[in-house]
């Protein structure tokens, strides 16, 4: 007799044979449908609905069952306010469940990925939060996992070999919560770099992280540290220091193929370093001696972290006793906390000690130290010699630094100094705090204009440079009151200095001399006050048409008028000039004179501006009557008035663009009386002069070269001419 199973079965053998077909109709039709979607323009037009927030793409994909999706060459995409991020895998399965869809979750059970690329960095805008709907979509990853994970860039970071990772993250879209769950990491080949700085090259790397639940407004971006747990294990060959230097880095420091070794296991809890974490390095420094040959040295530093306390010891120990190179150093950090808001926390948590002595190290380093010192810079190598202490990130008291035969260059008044210079830096404390003291010294130095790097003016020995500041060091420059002296320096041509004249109306044709200075300088390199001293032989000036010739001795302090800017204060302006001869006065005795500026005024550029009062002694008013006309063009009683001695000058000065104007000029002794006024533009002279010896008088009207003689009511003509300068 038939199994009662059989005979019902055979009762509902049309209805089980109708119920199979609208099964497999049902079944192909959702193949057909979901394969059509996933491989055809509409399906991939819903999936980025809105590719600058999320985007996705496949080559081929395909669906066997309801929530099963696997697809080939996919690449993801999104930007989520400041961060871009892609993912790229070659194939994956997946599975995404169906019943949390109603509930607008779109959660997706384990997804399985091969071959896998991940790449995280900041965007170049910020994309800001999309629209609130009733109720946001809610994205859920139980597990994403791939066996072969081949590269994760993380901003500035980048792992890469061949590891397992998983990943678990849950995310509310529109603003709402997101959360990392306990996600891993293990490689066993892995290269890490950060930059271009190569930490781990074939080593093994395990890392375990978790982020709780947390809202953008909670922690954003590097903000999300404070929250982070996580744990790194690293073990394997690391590359050692490169420190030659390359191209126009500042901070030459590179990776080289010789293998050192790192050993670190570091443990984080809300973004705090744990005790028990600790690293271990140890890799040869490459770098080159003062002929360029290569050197090497053995480097080991050692990390570990106490109950409130970062231990940091730094190693590189003498090829032999007394010998150099050699570095020590003892560090701690009286804070544990890593925080993205101020990464310079753990400097400014900085103690211990730091001594080195080094030959020949490049000295880019110094200008990123001085980066607030633009107008003063170190390059090539150095000699170094450190004994640094330092206390809550700031250098104390006796910590001393010496850099010998180094290349500086200092720019001040759009000059540049350069030269060979030793350098010690002494801290000391003083009632107000502390008191740093850099002392520079350039043995041989030249100077010259910014804008023409091969003119020289001066070639000199023993320039001082001395920097004082007080408070922390990292407050150096608020600080900083310098000082530049050198004495006697040679001017090789004084030709360089006709930048600073009025072009064609004064400038030297030849000569030679010395120059001393004493100036000092403020925290960008302008002159507050200086003492400067000129001294020149054989010198050749013309004005205008009429040349000179003779020695020059030029004493002059100056002090800023503002606060900041060149406009400066005339405070004492001394010249002497003798052995001057004038052209047309070959056969005449050398000619000398000494004049004081009172109330004078200079803005400091090309050319200057210069404006006072001059008081000058001279020989006779021999070179004053030979810039309006030679001897011969004067009266006979002319020479007479010239061998009447000793005079006394006064004039207004006036010297801007390229006019030089000579105003209210008066010559007196007990028998002469000489009045003049000159301007001189663009070579081309225009004045007027009144000369009178007892009874006679004259006056001579110059234009341009030519002269007019006046000698009816002479004085009455010169007294109608218009002053050329207001009062």
């Amino acid at each position: 007799m038939p199994h009662p199973l059989i005979v019902r079965l055979r009762t509902h053998r049309r209805g089980l044979r109708i119920a199979a077909i609208v099964i497999a109709a049902l079944y192909a039709l959702y193949l057909l449908a979901a394969n059509i979607f996933l491989n055809s323009a509409w399906g991939a037009g819903v999936i980025n609905a809105r590719p600058e927030r999320y985007h996705a793409r496949w080559d081929w994909a395909m669906s066997l069952y309801p929530g099963h999706i696997h697809a080939r060459d996919i690449v993801m995409g999104g930007h989520a306010r400041t961060t871009r991020w892609t993912v790229a895998s070659p194939r994956a399965n997946g599975r995404i469940k169906l019943l949390p869809l109603l509930r607008r979750e779109a959660a997706f059970g384990r997804i399985r990925a091969q071959d896998v690329s991940v790449h995280v960095a900041r965007a170049s805008r910020d994309l800001l939060p999309a629209r609130r709907a009733d109720k946001p979509w809610t994205l859920r990853f139980d597990a994403i996992t791939t066996p072969s994970l081949l590269r994760f860039d993380f901003y500035e970071a980048r792992v890469t070999g061949r590891g397992d990772a998983r990943f678990v993250f849950e995310k509310t879209l529109q603003g709402g919560p997101m959360e990392v769950g306990p996600s891993t990491l293990a490689m066993p080949d892995a290269t890490l770099q950060v930059g271009e700085v190569t930490l781990l090259r074939d080593g093994r790397l395990a890392l375990e992280i978790s982020i709780p639940a947390h809202v953008r407004e909670q922690a954003e971006g590097e903000e999300k540290l404070v929250l982070l747990d996580a744990r790194m294990r690293v073990e394997g060959p690391a590359p050692g220091l490169d420190l030659k230097v390359r191209n126009d880095e500042p901070l030459p420091i590179g990776t080289t193929g010789a293998l050192g070794r790192l050993d670190a296991d570091l443990t984080l809890e809300r973004g705090v370093l744990m005790p028990g974490s600790r690293l271990d390095w140890s890799a040869p420094v490459f770098s080159s001696d003062a002929a360029g040959a290569p050197v090497r040295h053995p480097l080991g530093v050692a990390l570990r972290t106490a109950d409130d306390t970062i231990l940091i010891a730094v190693r590189v120990p003498p090829e032999s006793p007394g010998a150099a190179p050699w570095l020590r150093a003892d560090l701690r950090v009286e804070d544990r906390r890593l925080d993205p808001d101020d990464w310079l926390r753990p400097l400014r948590a900085l103690g211990g000690t730091v001594q080195a002595q080094w030959p020949a190290v490049p000295l880019r380093w110094i200008g990123v130290i001085l980066d607030d010192l633009d107008w003063l810079s170190f390059d090539g190598r150095a000699d170094l010699e450190a004994d640094l202490q330092l206390h809550d990130g700031a250098l104390q008291a006796g910590s001393r630094l010496d850099v010998d035969q180094a290349e500086l260059a200092a720019r001040v008044l759009d000059n540049r100094f350069r030269g060979q210079a030793h350098a010690q830096m002494r801290m000391s404390e003083e009632s107000g705090g502390t008191r740093t003291a850099i002392g520079i010294v350039l043995e041989r130095f030249t100077l010259g204009p910014e804008a023409s790097p091969g003119v020289i003016d001066l070639r000199g020995r023993d320039l001082r440079l001395d920097l004082a500041s007080t408070g922390p060091l990292a407050e150096f420059h608020s600080n900083l009151d310098a000082r530049l002296r050198f004495d006697d320096a040679e001017v090789p041509d004084l030709r360089t200095f006709n930048r600073y004249l009025p072009g064609q109306s004064a400038r030297l044709n030849g000569g030679s001399g010395e120059a001393s200075g004493d100036i000092r300088l403020d925290n960008a390199g302008e002159m507050i006050n200086g003492h400067i001293r000129v001294r020149g032989q054989d010198v050749r000036l013309a004005l205008g048409p009429s040349q000179l010739s003779g020695n020059v001795d030029l004493d002059s302090k100056l002090s800023r008028m503002q606060r900041v800017g060149r406009h400066y204060t005339i405070d004492e302006m001394a010249v002497r000039v003798d052995g001057v001869r004038l052209d047309g006065l070959e056969d005449a005795t050398p000619w000398w004179a000494q004049v004081a500026l009172e109330d004078g005024t200079l803005e400091w550029k090309e050319p200057f501006a210069v404006r006072g009062r001059a008081q000058v002694d001279m020989r006779d008013v021999s070179v004053l009557l030979g810039l309006f006309a030679e001897r011969s063009a004067f009266p006979r009683w002319i020479g007479n008035l010239i061998d009447s001695g000793e005079a006394h000058a006064t004039a207004d000065l006036q010297v801007s663009g390229r006019e030089l104007i000579f105003d209210r000029v008066e010559a007196h002794n007990d028998r002469i009386d000489l009045l003049a006024r000159l301007r001189i533009l663009d070579g081309k002279p225009q004045g007027d002069l009144y000369a009178r010896w007892g009874i006679l008088g004259l006056g001579v009207e110059l234009d341009d070269g030519k002269r007019t003689l006046h000698i009816a009511g002479a004085r009455e003509w010169f007294e109608s001419q218009p002053p050329l300068l207001a009062e």
